[in-house]
């Protein structure tokens, strides 16, 4: 059974896709239903959001804030189709003329369409956002990272392309293209982009983004050093770092770097998850099993979905059948529109 991982391209900790925060659309309070909604969401508090929500409806407040914040809380809750359907609503109150909060709608139910799995429907929204506003790099880039996911090669590097000429000194973003490349099987592509942008800006990078390019160029003793450099008492850094020691098979000293950031943050989900993962690797799975319950002591929201998944991997590989036959129902119920569990479930039904 495959865990989730906690590093893909640039780090989507925890996640299983890139996550879209809330903040770029003002979520702030003025009317009373709304407010208490927005500090549920501020929680993962996503039931008790959706309650408030549907009195903020009944009470004729903003209809096109509550639709808008009501898909949020379903995408977080795993109702894919029910967040798209409410997104479009927040769409149809919105004004004639196109403003940054429904380009912040479209982004939403893209990003919906990709976590249930339609690829396709996805690239067509990024591409109505591209025929507003032809020089929106986000949207370029998460459709070139879709073009791969269906293996559209070509027209996955040309955007990848006019992200980069569109924003020639963003460090980070080559970054996350050439490790994208990578994840989606063209290391050789990937490879020479980032040792291009080595040879030609190293001067110019930090530590850290010289950490990551040698990290993705899977030269893991480099990747150390300047991670080692960059070491500080960032989340980001840290799973970098542990799992660049993961990678060269020191898993003792990799979760000791996780272990010793949650001692002073332990409201860290995603340093949970990827302790977890850390001793899957090494064959801890009781102590992978507790990583991940921890994880789930501080996390209800997005990040849950991969702690309850990865704790099913772990009571499988322990031999706990029964638990993780109860827990992959449970995972089912709440995630009806996730398949990987499907063929597990009849696996461990058998057992």
């Amino acid at each position: 059974m495959r865990i989730h991982n906690g590093i893909r391209s640039g780090i989507c900790i925890c996640s299983l896709l890139v996550v879209l925060t809330l903040g770029g659309c003002g979520l702030g309070g003025g009317e009373d239903n709304l407010g208490n909604a927005y500090t549920h969401m501020n929680l993962a508090e996503y039931d008790q959001a959706l309650e408030a929500l549907d009195m903020a409806e009944a009470a004729g407040e903003d209809k096109a804030e509550v639709f808008r914040v009501r898909g949020i809380a379903k995408i977080y809750s795993g109702d894919y189709d029910g967040a798209i359907t409410d997104l479009y609503s927040a769409l149809s109150y919105s004004g004639t003329i196109v403003d940054s909060k429904d380009i912040d709608i479209n982004y939403y139910i893209a990003d919906a369409f990709e976590r249930k799995g339609d690829i396709s429907s996805a690239i067509d929204i990024y591409t109505a956002i591209l025929d507003m506003r032809d020089k929106d790099t986000l949207s370029y880039y998460k459709r070139g990272a879709d073009y791969l996911e269906l293996d559209i090669h070509d027209a996955a590097v040309s955007d990848f392309e006019t992200c980069l000429k569109l924003e020639p000194e963003n460090y980070d973003l080559r970054i996350r293209i050439a490790g994208t490349l990578s994840d989606k099987g063209y290391e050789d592509e990937g490879t020479a982009l980032l040792q291009q942008f080595l040879e030609e800006k190293e001067r110019r990078l930090s530590d850290f983004d010289k950490g990551r390019i040698y990290f993705y160029m899977k030269d893991y003793e480099n990747a150390k050093l300047y991670f080692e450099e960059a070491r500080d008492d960032e989340e980001e850094k840290i799973i970098y770092l542990g799992k660049t020691y993961e990678l060269l098979g020191d898993y003792n000293y990799a979760a000791s770097t996780y272990q010793n950031y949650i001692s002073k943050h332990q409201d860290s989900a995603a340093v949970y998850n990827q302790l977890g993962l850390c001793k899957i690797s090494s064959g801890d799975y009781a102590g992978a099993l507790q990583a991940f319950e921890q994880g789930l002591t501080v996390d209800s929201g997005d990040c849950a979905r991969t702690l309850e998944f990865n704790r099913i991997v772990a009571l499988e590989y322990s031999g706990d059948f029964d638990r993780a036959a109860k827990l992959t129902n449970d995972y089912i119920n709440k995630y009806p529109t996730d398949d990987k569990l499907a063929k597990e479930k009849e696996f461990l039904a058998s057992r």
